[in-house]
């Protein structure tokens, strides 16, 4: 098993990339807040604030990028 692959109630094994593609999550910032929520501080080279603080970071570039996609229609 790879870092971000996790056993499911069922018996099968997904990863992080695994739910985000089941639930059509297309916006890059919001495919790292994802990630970084699912694992924080369990993916050894961070601590949990460190990735609290780029869960912040990534959901302040989802705005930006949501906002930027507003003004362009």
């Amino acid at each position: 098993m790879g870092k971000y692959d996790r056993p499911t109630p069922s018996g099968e094994t997904m990863d992080v990339y695994d739910v985000i593609e089941a639930f059509g999550v297309r916006c890059p910032a919001l495919q790292h807040l994802i990630k970084k929520a699912l694992c924080t501080g369990v993916r050894g080279h961070k601590d949990i604030m460190e990735d609290l603080r780029d869960i912040e970071s990534s959901a302040a570039s989802a705005i930006r990028l949501e906002l930027g996609r507003d003004n362009a229609r």
